[in-house]
C-alpha cells in the first residue's frame, strides 16, 4: 500500500535496496515500559498519601499479588508497543521515522492524558462494582470477571495513544517509505514477550487458592518472577531458531506459534503438577521441595525444543 504522507526516497536519492530494520519498535517498547512504570509509581504514591494507615497496611499485605499484576502490565504494554509499531510500519510500507524523539514525546504525552482519563473512569466503575464482584465471585477470580472492562481500558489507555502518535507523525510526512528487513532479534524478542504475557495473564486469572495454596501468597509472586526466566529461555531459543534476517514479522503466525508452544508446555506442567499434588498430600515436605526444583528445571529445559518446533512447524521463517 502506497503511503501518501511518506518522504519520497526516490527524490532524495536514497537507494531502493532493503534497509536495515528500524529501531523504532524497540524505542517504543522501552518508552511503553517507562510509561507503565511511571503510572504504577504514581498510583503507589497516591495510595500512600490518601489511604488511611490501616487500609494502606492491608494494601501492603497484598504486595505479592500486586507484584504479579504489575509484572503482567509491564509485559503487556511493552509487547503491545513492539508489535503495534512493527505492524504499523509494515502496513504502510514504512522504513523509519526521521524524528524519533518527537514521536516518543508525542506518544508519552498522549499516554499520560489517556491514562489519567481512563484511570479516573475505571476507578469510578470499580468503586461501584468491585465490592459486588468480591462478594459474588463464587470461587472465580475477580480479575476474570473484570476482563471485559480491563480489555476496554487497555485498548483506550495503551493502544490508542500509540496508534494516534504513529498516525499523526505519518500525516506530517515524518516517515520514510521503502523496503526493509526484520532482524531475528526483534522477532525473538516478540516471541519471548508474548510468552511472558500469556504466562503472567494466566497466573492473574487463576483463583488465588489454585496458585497460592494454604495461604502461601508468596507463591504467586515467585511464579510470576520465574515467568521472566521462562520468557528469557524462549527468547534465546527463538533467536537460535530464526535466520539472521526475515522479510517481515508475521504477527499472526507468531501468535499461533507461541500459543502452541505454551499449550504443549502447560500440558506437561499439568501432569507434573498432579504428581506434585500427590506428593504434597503424602505429607513429605522434603520430597515436595525436591520435586519442585526438578520439575522447574525440566520445564525450563523443555522450552528450548518446544520453541524451536513451534517456529519450524507454524511460523516457518524464511530468510530475507
Amino acid at each position: 500500500m502506497v503511503n501518501p504522507y511518506a518522504i519520497n526516497t526516490a527524490e532524495s536519492g536514497t537507494s531502493h535496496e532493503a534497509r536495515q530494520p528500524s529501531r523504532l519498535p524497540i524505542r517504543l517498547l522501552f518508552t511503553a515500559l517507562a510509561c507503565c512504570t511511571a503510572s504504577l509509581v504514581i498510583h503507589w504514591v497516591i495510595m500512600w498519601l490518601t489511604l488511611e494507615p490501616e487500609h494502606f497496611q492491608a494494601y501492603l499485605n497484598n504486595l505479592w499479588q500486586l507484584g504479579a499484576y504489575w509484572l503482567s502490565a509491564l509485559a503487556v504494554d511493552g509487547c503491545s508497543a513492539l508489535l503495534l509499531a512493527r505492524y504499523y510500519l509494515q502496513r504502510y510500507a514504512l522504513v523509519d521515522v526521521s524524528r524519533p524523539a518527537r514521536l516518543v514525546a508525542l506518544s508519552v504525552g498522549l499516554y499520560l492524558v489517556a491514562i489519567f482519563v481512563v484511570g479516573l473512569l475505571y476507578n469510578l466503575l470499580w468503586a461501584q462494582i468491585g465490592p459486588w464482584l468480591y462478594e459474588n465471585a463464587s470461587g472465580l477470580s475477580p480479575t476474570l470477571l473484570m476482563l471485559p472492562l480491563n480489555l476496554v481500558s487497555y485498548m483506550l489507555a495503551t493502544l490508542l495513544p500509540l496508534w494516534l502518535s504513529l498516525q499523526l507523525m505519518r500525516r506530517t510526512g515524518q516517515f520514510q517509505s521503502g523496503p526493509t528487513r526484520i532482524s531475528r532479534g526483534e522477532t525473538a524478542l516478540a516471541f519471548g514477550l508474548l510468552f511472558v504475557v500469556f504466562y503472567t495473564k494466566l497466573l492473574t486469572l487463576l483463583p488465588s487458592t489454585a496458585i497460592s495454596p494454604y495461604g502461601m501468597e508468596w507463591m504467586l509472586g515467585l511464579s510470576s518472577a520465574v515467568g521472566l526466566v521462562y520468557g528469557l529461555v524462549a527468547l534465546i531459543a527463538a533467536h537460535r531458531s530464526l535466520p539472521a534476517q526475515l522479510p517481515r514479522l508475521a504477527i499472526g503466525r507468531l501468535l499461533v506459534s507461541v500459543l502452541v508452544c505454551m499449550a504443549i508446555w502447560l500440558l506437561v506442567a499439568g501432569v507434573l503438577g498432579f504428581v506434585l499434588l500427590v506428593a504434597l498430600y503424602a505429607g513429605s515436605e522434603i520430597l515436595v521441595l525436591v520435586l519442585m526444583v526438578l520439575f522447574g528445571i525440566l520445564l525450563l529445559a523443555l522450552l528450548w525444543p518446544l520453541t524451536h518446533l513451534s517456529l519450524r512447524w507454524i511460523y516457518r521463517p524464511l530468510a530475507a
